[in-house]
């Protein structure tokens, strides 16, 4: 990184750790919803939509109603967290860095309606369950199939344009990371933490599972945080030398 790229960070470092706190707290809040939509043990229930049924057996309404809530809150919040990354960089006009600031959009304007729907599934499978469907996956496509399929791929698309953009931003040394933090992106922790979370059905993990985006927002804020805080002491130690 050249001493006039250093310089124009230590002059944005603030603002830009602002925007990592904003980021931070609306993860929390993401995360939040999330544990309260899906942090309830499924001991027992088989895989995909029968893990479902069970957690929407045990959560209320008004619990579904909360996780909305706190998710449509925080995704968008989470944003500025990501657009430090957009910030730091020189040259904006690059088709990463373009491609980048779609993909911030894309998580602005999907991501806080994507949680929603994912909640308004788990109410659609609670309905059904208690009209006693007899054949729960072809109901729950039949009622939803037509707008939860389309939003969740419409979303994964920008998803996909988000981490392949900042792997090769930060890869390529275009921002203020070094080159190896590439490897701290949105789908290694995806992976990650739904690794982890697969080695039970507890109340924690099923949380846990379900938060890997926003709990992945969170570490990824926080290891840009340090890096901010690095820069800024080793700028304060060339200034006294």
């Amino acid at each position: 990184m050249t001493a006039i790229k250093t310089r124009m960070l230590i002059n944005m470092n603030d603002k830009m750790k602002k925007y990592l706190l904003l980021g931070i707290i609306g993860g929390i809040f993401s995360m939040i919803g999330d544990c309260l939509l899906c942090g309830v043990s499924s001991y027992g229930a088989g895989g995909g939509i029968d893990k479902y049924a069970v957690i929407a057996q045990k959560i209320s309404y008004t619990r579904i109603g909360l996780a909305g809530f706190f998710g449509y809150i925080g995704i968008p919040v989470t944003v500025f967290g990501f657009y430090v990354l957009y910030m730091s960089l020189a040259d904006k006009e690059s088709l990463a860095a373009k491609l980048y600031r779609v993909s911030l959009y894309g998580y602005l304007a999907l991501g806080g309606a994507v949680h929603v729907i994912c909640c308004y599934l788990v109410t659609g499978i609670k309905k059904d369950l208690e009209a006693g469907a007899d054949n729960l996956l072809m109901t729950v496509l039949h009622e939803q199939g037509g707008y939860v399929i389309p939003s969740m791929v419409i979303f994964l698309i920008f998803y996909l344009i988000h981490v392949a953009a900042m792997i090769y931003l930060v890869a390529k040394k275009k921002t203020f990371l070094p080159a190896w933090m590439w490897i701290m992106n949105p789908l290694t922790f995806k992976i990650l933490i739904n690794a982890f979370g697969r080695l039970g059905n507890s109340a924690v993990l099923n949380g846990i599972l379900c938060s890997n985006m926003s709990f992945g927002a969170i570490i990824i804020f926080a290891a840009w945080w340090i890096v901010l805080l690095r820069l800024r002491v080793r700028n304060m130690e060339e200034q006294s030398e």
